[in-house]
């Protein structure tokens, strides 16, 4: 069974430059790893197309944390963001599109 988090409450940092992860993939089901992958192209297309941001969660050592920021790309193992910041995919525990 897992946990249900509010993405609102999660602490909001100003870049995922330095963060910690873990070296394993924080989501274990493959649904769910599905859609992260499709929530991440949506992102990065309506970050292209109309420059909207999204909320990326990243699940840490520290806890969760998140950052709102423009996604710029995505490939099987990584995330490009704003300022040419590249976050490892396995880190990525959600992604919500900000309006």
């Amino acid at each position: 069974m897992q946990n249900v988090i509010n993405i609102r409450e999660i602490e909001i940092i100003p870049s995922a430059e330095g963060v910690k992860i873990f070296d394993y993939d924080v989501l274990s089901h493959p649904e769910d790893q599905r859609v992260r992958r499709v929530n991440l192209d949506k992102a990065a297309t309506l970050g292209k197309v109309s420059g909207l941001k999204a909320n990326i969660v990243l699940k840490t050592p520290a806890g969760y944390k998140r950052i709102q920021t423009q996604v710029q790309g995505v490939d099987a193992t990584a995330v490009w963001v704003e300022n040419g910041i590249v976050i490892p995919l396995i880190a990525v525990y959600a992604v919500d599109i900000i309006d």
